[in-house]
């Protein structure tokens, strides 16, 4: 490989060997923190290392070396989602046990209860909920329902902007 002019060539080698085990390497390993560390811990390392893994910083690295980087950039995100979620890096640990070193979602996760809120994939949607639901809290019902309103034009079959525009109708019954 060829390195740009200005790159340290013991870091190019270095991504390079990161990038060829990178399957191998479980999120402690690459975070570079003990499996009881806390999360942060987690957080501090996870800043640490993507401050040198950062794609932004290697612009001038050639295509491959910035892939690689990339990879390992978007593993180190990877890690850091997973082992700051309790419930994620609970079933991570286990799956672990097994030899998997990447977290997969299965049926398992599926299960995990999510926050109506979590449920919303617009992000327009998912301002106009938030809205909503601060508006009915403060007692403003036709505000409420406008931005509930407003959600549900943007995410239609939303169970829980659906539910919440019942809230809404049930607390203007109660009025």
């Amino acid at each position: 490989m060829q390195n740009m002019p200005n790159r340290d060539p013991a870091f190019d080698d270095y991504v390079i060997r990161i990038h060829q085990v990178l399957s191998r390497l479980d999120y402690y390993r690459l975070l570079g923190v003990a499996q009881d560390a806390s999360d942060s811990d987690i957080k501090r390392a996870f800043l640490k290392i993507t401050k040198k893994f950062h794609p932004d910083r290697h612009r001038d690295a050639s295509k491959q070396l910035h892939a690689a980087i990339y990879d390992i950039f978007k593993r180190l995100n990877e890690a850091y989602r997973v082992l700051t979620d309790y419930e994620k890096r609970r079933l991570y640990d286990h799956q672990l046990t097994n030899g998997q070193t990447r977290f997969s979602t299965d049926i398992r996760m599926s299960m995990i209860p999510k926050t109506p809120v979590e449920t919303i994939r617009s992000k327009d949607a998912r301002q106009f909920y938030l809205k909503a639901v601060e508006n009915l809290e403060a007692g403003s019902i036709m505000q409420a329902e406008l931005h509930a309103k407003m959600a549900a034009s943007r995410e239609k079959d939303n169970d829980a902007i659906k539910k919440l525009i019942a809230e809404i109708i049930a607390a203007k019954k109660n009025r």
